[in-house]
């Protein structure tokens, strides 16, 4: 019997399953890092202060205008277009029911500077007085091929305290969390959201529009009517202030959310001579419970 092949053979194995575990290595390594730069370029952190004034940022990154911030559409996901938006909303009293007016004020939305019509992918509204609350709707808008005025209504907000809102889009439908549940959801059946590469501005100032709108969007195609009876009649930007925005060109998960909860607003402001509303630490309002 040849003891130099046996002898060899047991090298050979050896050298063959150290190059699989090594070649295994580095394929896992690769996967990690194409996934942490598909995660780095999916999330981007929109505005990681606390501020209360009209803040623009344009799509283009050729463009020479201060807060150029692309937000990339969604592509190629498996439930079709997806996106997620969170932020933390603190909604002054100054915006409650009001029994003379009935008017919507502009948190934010992702469309034309000039104002929020036709396009609004997506607007978030709050109102001043709608169906008698006795706290400000928190309303949803988001453009869909066949329509510009699609809505998610939220009633009973919290006001002056600060509270968490995210946004998903996911399998055609709209899901708006509040405070990491889910407050509201509505279904785009027979259509498609319809994704825009317009600015997001945050507490708009350029925002009145009211309800006589009858003809065709030449951007969408879609119908520019508000349903019989409904008001939206917008009186500027809200009162109150907005923190830590980050957006996802995917639907992120309830374990995300619930991170993101807990990440609470920002303690950085955009001014130094904000005036910081109250309870602005980082656990005062998770530990809250009313």
């Amino acid at each position: 019997m040849d003891t130099t092949s046996v002898g060899t053979f047991p090298q050979i194995l050896i050298a063959l399953v150290i190059t699989t575990v090594i070649f295994f290595l580095y394929m896992s390594v690769e996967v990690l890092y194409r996934t942490y730069l598909s995660y780095s370029a999916a999330r981007i952190n929109v505005y990681p202060y606390t501020g209360n004034t009209t803040k623009i940022f344009y799509q283009d990154p050729t463009s020479s205008q201060a807060n150029t911030v692309t937000l990339p559409l969604s592509d190629n996901q498996l439930t079709g277009i997806e996106f997620s938006y969170s932020t933390f909303l603190y909604i002054s009293d100054s915006n409650s029911p009001d029994p003379t007016t009935d008017t919507w004020k502009s948190v934010f939305y992702k469309g034309y500077e000039s104002g929020p019509f036709p396009l609004c992918g997506p607007g978030v509204f709050v109102s001043t007085s709608h169906g008698g609350n006795a706290a400000p709707t928190l309303r949803v808008i988001m453009n869909t091929y066949d329509s510009w005025f699609n809505t998610i209504d939220v009633s009973q907000i919290p006001i002056n305290k600060w509270f968490h809102l995210v946004l998903v889009l996911r399998k055609n439908a709209m899901y708006v969390y509040v405070n990491g549940n889910l407050a509201s959801k509505k279904t785009f059946s027979g259509t498609l959201p319809y994704q825009n590469y317009q600015p997001l501005i945050l507490f708009p100032t350029s925002t009145t529009i009211t309800s006589d709108f009858t003809t065709g969007s030449s951007e969408t195609g879609a119908k520019k009517g508000i349903p019989p009876g409904e008001n939206f009649a917008i009186s500027g930007p809200a009162n109150g202030y907005i923190s830590n925005m980050v957006y996802f060109s995917y639907a992120i998960s309830y374990s995300e959310i619930q991170g993101l909860l807990a990440a609470g607003p920002s303690s950085k402001f955009d001014t130094s001579s904000l005036t910081q509303p109250p309870y602005l630490i980082d656990t005062w309002w998770t530990q809250r419970k009313d």
